[in-house]
């Protein structure tokens, strides 16, 4: 039965409770306007600020969850509910139909709504603006082979020259780069000298589309997958 799932709390397999409906409401954009008097509008600033990498509010996700049962099951059901969900933070919140990806936030359970025989939770989730992806970690079957993007970046060989594409997705991040020993990487048409271990180079931010990496060197590259999409 198709659900969602909060930590290793999944709606039907451990709760018993069907999805009545979604809604997944849009991060608000965070923008920057200049008032100048002697201009009929304001001058945005928005993408000039950040670097055309728009910041956002975080988003609100609404379930309805629905139980079956007499007035006293519905309500035992309810409180098991409330108990093991109400104010949690959640680092995973997955929706079975789109299970290539991942929201993080906090959860509230809300007023329960009853009919004869049927009860209603809504459970309200506050998440950060992105949809995470699960990155290597990726199965075959909730993989999309619509929307899914797969980066194979997990102990990669370096042996003298080796090329690294990575498709960066809607949001924007710092990688981490662990090498078993000292080399150089090339990106954007700058290099950097990468020690043995982890490795954040501040100006190696993949951003949507194409990345190109450039590894020279000899020893074993992994470079962290943190893409996400709104």
């Amino acid at each position: 039965m198709t659900g969602v799932r909060f930590g290793n709390i999944h709606s039907y397999d451990n709760l018993g409770l069907t999805i009545n409906s979604v809604k997944i409401t849009p991060p608000k954009p965070k923008t920057y306007r200049i008032s100048v008097p002697a201009a009929d509008a304001d001058i945005d600033m928005t993408q000039a600020l950040t670097d055309g990498d728009v910041k956002y509010e975080r988003r609100t996700i609404t379930v309805e969850l629905a139980m079956l049962g007499d007035n006293r099951d519905i309500q035992n059901k309810y409180s098991e509910v409330m108990n093991a969900l109400h104010g949690k933070e959640f680092e995973e919140i997955v929706f079975d139909d789109d299970g290539n990806y991942y929201y993080t936030g906090r959860v509230s359970a809300t007023a329960l709504s009853s009919e004869p025989l049927k009860g209603i939770v809504t459970v309200q989730c506050i998440v950060d603006p992105y949809k995470y992806d699960f990155g290597d970690d990726w199965l075959w079957d909730p993989f999309s082979f619509e929307t899914g993007i797969i980066n194979e970046m997990n102990s990669l060989e370096v042996n003298g020259t080796l090329e690294v594409t990575y498709i960066g997705q809607r949001k924007q991040y710092i990688p981490t780069i662990t090498v078993t020993s000292a080399m150089t990487v090339t990106f954007q048409g700058s290099s950097y000298n990468l020690t043995s271990g982890k490795n954040k180079i501040f100006d190696i931010k993949f951003r949507e589309g194409i990345n190109l990496l450039t590894f020279i060197g000899n020893g074993i590259v992994s470079i962290e997958n943190k893409g996400g999409s709104l």
